[in-house]
């Protein structure tokens, strides 16, 4: 059997998928798990990611680690926060996607047929609630006014707060991703939750595990996954393909 060897550098939104299927995939896989919130700070993940593959070469180097057939980023585009992501002695695979919600669905094609048809969706799914705090805008609104009436007065604090949350003009739609590894009625309810607190729409589109399912069985084809090969840079192609491999040219 030829097994391959893969370090996994991921959100940890994937947590409960990638196990899952890693632990059924005859390949041996490490995992180097990174926080949600970098989602937010492009600049910060693309730093993260480049200093993680960094120091997996670097333990390689020092007898550490076995080296991996391939590093596998465990992110889409992402607000372009993995362009500019490389390694030296390692290829380097990535999701062809414009984030984790092409993963969760099983192909970019079905995330921009939902997107075209639910235009402005919030979206959440058992790794977002549990990883993150998208769930629980309302009480996280009612911390932050209070820091700031504390901080500035209750009349700028409200201003702030309103500053704060322009970004909810953006979406018409509260939508839930389904796993078909794992559910909670809980997490559902949560959802629903968000929408009617913000007035939007809410619904549910069925999850799909084949784009993990490829990942872990290094089954990485063209159209789905970009292979960066080592002395290269992911950058975004602005296309279909949304990423594309130039050569290094800064060492």
């Amino acid at each position: 059997m030829n097994r391959l060897r893969l370090h996994i550098i991921a959100c940890k939104v994937f947590l409960r998928e990638f196990c899952y299927y890693a632990s059924k995939s005859d390949n041996i896989i490490d995992f180097t798990w990174l926080p949600y919130e970098l989602h937010i700070s492009p600049d910060k993940l693309r730093s993260m990611v480049n200093d993680k593959v960094a120091e997996v070469e670097k333990y390689i180097e020092d007898g550490i680690l076995k080296k991996p057939d391939a590093i596998v980023l465990g992110y889409g585009l992402c607000s372009n926060g993995i362009v500019g992501v490389s390694a030296k002695s390692i290829p380097i695979i990535v999701p062809r996607t414009d984030d984790c919600m092409g993963v969760f669905l099983g192909s970019q094609e079905k995330y921009m047929k939902i997107f075209n048809e639910y235009n402005g969706t919030y979206w959440l799914n058992n790794g977002w609630i549990e990883m993150g705090s998208g769930a629980h805008i309302k009480q996280e609104n009612e911390a932050k006014r209070q820091s700031y009436i504390e901080l500035y007065g209750e009349e700028n604090a409200d201003f702030l707060l309103e500053q704060d949350n322009l970004w909810m003009s953006n979406y018409n739609y509260s939508g839930f991703i389904t796993s078909d590894i794992y559910h909670n009625e809980e997490y559902v309810e949560l959802a629903k939750t968000v929408a009617k607190e913000n007035n939007w729409q809410y619904f549910e589109v069925e999850g799909d595990s084949s784009y993990v399912k490829k990942i872990m069985a290094g089954d990485w084809d063209e159209k789905e996954f970009l292979v960066c090969p080592p002395g290269y840079v992911i950058q975004a192609s602005y296309d279909e393909d949304k990423i594309k491999a130039s050569r290094n040219t800064l060492g």
